[in-house]
């Protein structure tokens, strides 16, 4: 295994593949443009030129940034390249800081996936502070 960190987005192609070999609900290809090429920080990971997986930060380059599409191809799971890409990303973050400076860092863990997260200082909601969040899908 020959990993590369690649700040930059998969290809469309690859993008779409990933998802599908992690049961991510498909997208059409306008939707998955848009995620591509307006995305604050995307991470890809490439084994010999294949793309294994991305992760991927939305951001106005405000306080508020959410973590999403954190993907690693089933044969390349369990090996760190996950915790790799998280920390590679919070680190990213942390260097858009200025001294006095603070930001918010939010994801939505898959379900069974939370113990993940909470290696990297994330909290589980609703806790003392903060309700559970909440989320809705449109469709047309």
């Amino acid at each position: 295994m020959q990993l590369e960190f690649i700040d930059k987005a998969p290809t469309l192609e690859e993008y779409k593949e990933m998802r599908r070999l992690v049961n991510f609900m498909p997208l059409s290809d306008r939707i998955c443009r848009n995620v591509l090429n307006n995305a604050f920080h995307i991470t890809t990971v490439r084994d010999n030129g294949k793309c294994v997986g991305m992760i991927r930060v939305l951001s106005e380059g405000g306080y508020a940034n959410f973590i999403t599409d954190v993907i690693v191809i089933p044969e390349y799971q369990h090996k760190g390249i996950g915790r790799q890409m998280m920390h590679r990303t919070m680190d990213y973050l942390y260097s858009t800081l200025e001294p006095g400076e603070k930001i918010v860092v939010y994801l939505m863990s898959a379900k069974e996936r939370e113990p993940f997260y909470r290696q990297f200082g994330f909290r589980d909601r609703p806790n003392e502070l903060l309700g559970a969040g909440m989320s809705q899908w449109l469709e047309k």
